[in-house]
């Protein structure tokens, strides 16, 4: 499945995105009982009933997908009725109210070489606050005294299970699903006076885009040989593979939950590959203007534009 919350008809809904399509499943759903012999008003009463979280939808994930099982093979039929084109809608971020939002530094082979330094034995963790969530299409804002924004291309999980000190064998069952990030970090903040305040850095508004949708694990047959690229204006900027991961997604989920419970609806930031900006020669750094997309092989796109504030 392609989950995607959007805003239509002045209501935020959970749809299912098929092609260039998203179809409101409450409403298909609605029509499915209707078809069953439900009254429109007991079908309406029915699907009030339904807890379907938009915020967060990892917390009703068994609603969602009992909702999608039922329908099964009258989806199809059912969604050219309830469907709209992608651009009749906004797209929001695909889970806005995670309750943390965890990031792994450095964790690509290849921005470790263009750096010319070592990989930490010891996973170097921290958090992005929920607040810096933003979708597609939204504008990073950059405040004006900030002149060395970055961008970080990020492969993004999503949490479905309570996990606790899981394996990484057993890491693979507490993933819903993943979705496009951009952990994006003021430098000058990041490294100041001798200090690293990663989190500081990473947790200003607007300094978490995600989205378009989030892909269920399922239809991601190899998470980590997934082609990961950033453009700014249409330049090429990151061109990697998920392959180059230092340490693989369930080596992540498995060495946080030692320290930390993770929840239904966290999200883990996996790391950026190589030609972030303050890695170039020059650096280069995000202005006003610009507009940054990153895509994941087999997930979706991510667009973005700059704003200075």
């Amino acid at each position: 499945m392609r989950i995607c919350i959007y805003y239509h008809e002045n209501d935020i809904k959970v749809g299912l995105v098929q092609g260039d399509k998203v179809v409101n499943i409450i409403a298909a759903y609605e029509s499915f009982l209707i078809n069953k012999g439900y009254s429109k008003e007991e079908a309406e009463e029915t699907t009030d009933s339904l807890l379907l979280y938009p915020e967060n939808i990892a917390l009703t994930w068994n609603v969602l997908q009992h909702l999608v099982e039922e329908l099964s093979e009258q989806l199809n039929v059912l969604a050219k009725a309830h469907s709209l084109s992608l651009n009749e809608v906004k797209l929001l971020p695909p889970l806005p109210q995670p309750q943390k939002i965890i990031g792994i530094a450095l964790n690509y082979r290849d921005l470790a070489e263009q750096m010319n330094i070592e990989i930490s034995d010891t996973p170097l963790f921290f958090f992005k606050a929920p607040s810096a969530i933003i979708g597609p299409y939204e504008p990073i804002e950059i405040p004006g005294n900030l002149k060395k924004v970055d961008y970080e291309a990020e492969l993004v999980v999503v949490i479905k299970d309570i996990a606790r000190n899981v394996s990484p064998d057993e890491a693979w069952d507490y993933i819903l699903g993943y979705t496009v990030g951009n952990d994006v970090t003021a430098r000058e903040i990041q490294y100041q006076d001798g200090k690293t305040l990663h989190s500081w850095s990473k947790s200003l508004d607007t300094f978490a885009p995600i989205g378009p949708w989030i892909v269920t694990g399922d239809e991601i047959k190899d998470p980590q040989n997934l082609r990961i690229k950033l453009w700014i204006n249409d330049e090429l900027y990151q061109d990697s593979n998920t392959r180059n991961m230092h340490r693989k997604i369930n080596e992540i989920i498995a060495e946080a939950s030692k320290y930390e419970t993770l929840y239904p609806g966290d999200l883990i930031f996996t790391g950026t590959p190589a030609g972030t900006g303050f890695a170039l020669n020059p650096p280069r750094y995000l202005r006003n203007g610009d507009v940054v997309k990153i895509e994941i092989e087999n997930i979706g796109t991510l667009i973005n534009p700059v704003k200075e504030i």
